[in-house]
This record gives C-alpha cells, sequence and structure tokens, in this order.
C-alpha cells in the first residue's frame, strides 16, 4: 500500500514498486482515481468552493506521473460527477484533466512516451480528430449506473484511456431494459428491527453553553414495540392521514435486531442480481444488524416510511411542521432550508439514491421503506444496493464497514468494465500476433 504524494511515498519508491510488480511487462492496466472530496458538490458547498490552495485538486497528477513513467496499455479513471463542474478562476478542472491525460508528457517528459486517446463508456465518439475521440458533451463521460442493472442512482466519471499505439476501438457499456429497484435486492432479506439506545429530554445551560440532556433507555423487543405502535397511533390521528393503512404489525423478534451473521434462505429466486449475489456455501446473510437510534428519531423515520407509502415520496422538513411540529429535529440548521431532505426514506420500487460514506455517520439519508421495521439501513442492504455479492464479509467497526461499501466502485458495474478491458487487451495481442506472422513470413 502506497500514499501516492505523501512524503512517506516519494516518487523513487512509487515506481520501483510498480516495476517490480510489472516485471518488465509491456501490456498493463493502471485503475484508479484522485481524491474526489475537492470535486464533489457536497465538499464545495460545505468549504463555499473549491480551494486553489487545496492539494488534493491537484493529486491527479501523481496518477498522471504514473501514466507518464510506466505508460499503461489501459488505464480506467473514476471521479465523482461533481468534476465537470469543478472551476478554479473560472476554468473547468476537468478540461486541464482531459488534455493532461491525452498527453502526459506535456507535463512529465519522457522519451518515446505515448499520448493516450480518452473514451467514453457510455457514449460512442461523435467525432475523431486526428484518429483521437471526440464528444459532444463533456457529460458524455458520465455512467449512469441505474442504466446498467446497478440498484442505486450512481452517476460517476469514468474515463477510459488506452494508449495511442493500440488500435483498438472499445466497446461501450450496453443497457439494461429495466432498471433494478431497491425492493428487488433487500426485499429478500431477513426482517429486523431497528434498537433503543437514548431519549432527549430537555436543554440545560452549562458554563454558558446550550447542552442537551439525554437519558438511557434500555433495549428489549417490548420496549420497541410498545414505543413504535404509540407513535404510531399518534401519526394515524395526524390531519392528511385520514385512510392511511395503519394496520400493519410490527416485525417481530424472530430476528431481532439482526447479527453478523443470520441463517436465512436469500436470494430468493425473484431477486434479479441472485446469481450474482448467490453464494450456496453461505446459507445466511452477513453484517446485518441494525443500528440503535435516538427515540425522537424512531419517530421521524415511521413517519417518513408512513408518509412514503401513502403519498409515494418522502416528505421534506417543511412537512413535518405541517402535520406536528414535534417532529422536526432540534437542530439549529432544521429551518435554514439546506437540508430539507435530511430525513429520506428509499423508495422501494426505485433505485437507491447514491450510497457514500456519509451512511456511516446516520442512517437519516437511508430510511427504510418498511415501516414495520422503522430503521436505517443495515451495512448488508447498502452492499446489495452497491451490488457486493452475499459472501463479501466487511470487518471492523460499523463505521468502517460503512465506509468500505460506500468507497466503492459497485462490483457489478466493474465487472461489465472489466469485460471490455479484457476485450480490449485480446484484440490487442491478436493484432501483434498477426503483425508478428506477417513480418516473419
Amino acid at each position: 500500500m502506497a500514499e501516492l504524494g505523501a512524503d512517506g511515498f516519494p516518487p523513487e519508491l512509487v515506481d520501483q514498486r510498480i516495476e517490480s510488480a510489472l516485471n518488465k511487462s509491456k501490456q498493463w492496466l493502471l485503475i484508479g482515481g484522485p481524491p474526489c472530496q475537492a470535486y464533489s458538490l457536497v465538499g464545495r458547498s460545505r468549504v463555499g468552493g473549491i480551494n486553489n490552495g487545496d492539494n488534493r485538486v491537484y493529486l491527479y497528477k501523481e496518477y498522471l506521473r504514473i501514466i507518464a513513467q510506466h505508460q499503461p496499455t489501459v488505464f480506467v479513471m473514476e471521479n465523482v460527477k461533481g468534476l465537470l463542474s469543478a472551476k478554479i478562476n473560472d476554468e473547468h478542472i476537468f478540461e486541464w484533466i482531459l488534455r493532461d491525460l491525452r498527453n502526459p508528457s506535456s507535463l512529465f517528459p519522457k522519451t518515446n512516451s505515448y499520448r493516450y486517446k480518452i473514451f467514453s463508456l457510455s457514449y460512442t465518439p461523435s467525432d475523431y480528430i486526428d484518429e483521437f475521440p471526440s464528444y459532444k458533451e463533456n457529460s458524455d463521460y458520465i455512467i449512469k449506473s441505474e442504466k446498467y442493472g446497478i440498484p442505486q442512482r450512481r452517476h460517476r466519471v469514468i474515463l477510459l484511456g488506452i494508449r495511442e499505439d493500440v488500435s483498438v476501438s472499445p466497446h461501450i457499456l450496453k443497457q439494461k431494459v429495466n432498471e433494478v429497484s431497491l425492493k428487488d435486492v433487500i426485499g429478500d432479506l431477513p426482517k429486523i428491527r431497528s434498537a433503543l439506545n437514548r431519549e432527549f429530554i430537555s436543554y440545560s445551560i452549562i458554563n454558558n453553553k446550550k447542552k442537551r440532556q439525554y437519558k438511557q433507555v434500555k433495549d428489549s423487543y417490548k420496549t420497541w414495540s410498545s414505543t413504535i405502535n404509540t407513535y404510531k397511533d399518534e401519526i394515524c390521528t395526524f390531519n392528511g392521514f385520514v385512510n392511511t393503512d395503519c394496520s400493519f404489525q410490527l416485525t417481530t423478534n424472530e430476528h431481532g435486531r439482526g447479527s453478523e451473521f443470520i441463517k436465512y434462505d436469500t436470494p430468493s429466486d425473484e431477486n434479479p442480481l441472485k446469481d450474482w449475489f448467490n453464494d450456496p456455501r453461505l446459507n445466511g446473510v452477513c453484517n446485518h444488524e441494525s443500528r440503535a437510534h435516538l427515540t425522537q428519531d424512531l419517530k421521524r423515520y415511521l413517519f417518513s416510511s408512513m408518509f412514503t407509502q401513502k403519498y409515494k415520496q418522502f416528505p421534506r422538513l417543511h412537512e413535518y411542521t405541517k402535520f406536528c411540529s414535534e417532529l422536526m429535529p432540534d437542530h439549529e440548521n432544521a429551518n435554514t432550508g439546506k437540508f430539507a431532505d435530511r430525513f429520506r426514506v428509499q423508495l422501494p420500487d426505485q433505485p437507491a439514491t447514491t450510497v457514500t460514506s456519509h451512511i456511516s455517520k446516520d442512517g437519516h439519508y437511508f430510511i427504510h421503506y418498511d415501516q414495520a421495521q422503522c430503521r436505517s439501513l443495515t451495512v448488508r442492504e447498502a452492499a446489495r444496493i452497491q451490488t457486493f455479492p452475499d459472501n463479501y464479509l466487511f470487518y471492523g467497526s460499523r463505521t468502517a464497514q460503512f465506509h468500505q461499501v460506500g468507497n466503492a466502485v459497485p462490483p457489478y458495474l466493474a465487472s461489465q468494465i472489466a469485460i471490455i478491458v479484457k476485450d480490449i487487451f485480446e484484440a490487442n495481442s491478436l493484432k501483434t500476433k498477426n503483425s508478428v506472422t506477417k513480418r516473419t513470413k
């Protein structure tokens, strides 16, 4: 493992490792991408834009240096969609990166250094200029994952670079006929409940500062079901909830809060990705354990999931006040309008929203659609949305597990890209072999 750009990993050490791994091989693939925090829309909104002094903006040059120095046959570079709109001094950063990737030696001169043809995996080139592909819009480089069988609206910029001496044009990803919905991939997992950990009591002033006061709540199925049933009865009296189905029964205690392993028959035959997820040796599901929540948050989760079932969309924060002022979260920024979708129920009949590492901090953006379970998504459910096969076991704390899931490229999408790359190498090997044969005749 090496951290590019860090003091402890100078270029000489990185080059030595790469050369040792390649063992003089001339045909190889480079996969990676610069850190996305500097380009992401969320990251930019937090700091008020892109800071020219943020070193992460220029870390793509570390990736570029490796391309220039070691000249891979093919490279695949991935980053967030926000990269396309990121600017410094009114210049689009993506234009810099695209220009430099096409000609790495412009920044890192090397004898006999190759240029690269940069392809989209979503669209065929609209034109070729001097045998190099050209596209109408930079957005043509975006891959919308839901179009390729991923149960998630994850939109990422993915560039495919092919060395100029490789005369092979890649295929593009083949779109699926139907999108895969959230319920398709997590609806066959064991039903589990959320848990209680504490309850907000009041504010108090300590050292001239406003402090929240909580009391601990002992978790049990009896306490949980009693609490949720009380909330359900209250919500069903709200104006606007007339004719709402309030007869649903809460999840039983059969699987409790879940576990790191539950013996269970999953994935089901109805799961469109069954063959991808399934490992017949498992006979169960891993990393499927719910979090413990503030009791007031569980009331918001229950309201949100019931609202979503009735109105086919999750409620915005202003609608919490409309139905019951007590539902509003007790945060200073609750009324600013910046976090109107703070409690987001994932819609069952659509692909989920993008799973990111932020899911590790709280589950408010990833509330389960099933009000009978009244909880946020588990690590395994997030992993199913990301299309990790069920035999991927995530280690460490739950926070670490969510980070591992959220920071990944969906494996099912990666597999489809890998097939395209494999075809490039095979076609190039065949052309090279035929060329050598002709020269020896």
